[in-house]
């Protein structure tokens, strides 16, 4: 597979549609991308080989009240057909360059340092994890009482 007839951009609700089938592998119901997309601070970006769609990023606009807004990569999904082709790198560097290129102060992901497929696409991109003290929590309060 050659990378350059890999093609990046960000969906809208009207292009939506691109995604049926990626979103059909990874078990979402597609209405849930477009009801998702009407909310301007959330944001979907789609890789297409050959017209078909093979990878897909979503996430949100976070706004501050110090700095520009940020981009929070909430999930990078390639599908398993295209998976370890370089997809997930330009995909990722594609996000990274629609932030710059719209006044995000920065881009940022969470991931498990396990994950090292994960860890160096978002290496190549520029990303650092500086912190060795670095903690997330997570509230499930669905399960809270």
């Amino acid at each position: 597979m050659d990378i350059s007839d890999v093609y990046c951009e960000a969906l809208t609700k009207e292009n939506a549609y691109l995604m049926d089938a990626v979103l059909d592998e990874l078990g979402i119901d597609p209405k849930r991308l477009r009801g998702f997309l009407e909310h301007p601070q959330n944001l979907a970006f789609i890789a297409k080989y050959h017209d078909e769609a093979c990878g897909f990023i979503y996430g949100y606009s976070l706004m501050s009240l110090t700095a520009a807004p940020q981009l929070f990569v909430y999930s990078v999904d390639v599908l398993s057909l295209f998976q370890n082709s370089g997809i997930g790198s330009k995909l990722f560097q594609y996000v990274v360059d629609y932030s710059k290129e719209n006044g995000y102060s920065e881009c940022f992901v969470i991931t498990d340092k396990g994950n090292k497929r994960a860890c160096r696409v978002y290496e190549k991109a520029g990303g650092k994890n500086d912190f060795e003290d670095e903690i997330v929590y997570v509230i499930n309060l669905r399960t809270l009482r």
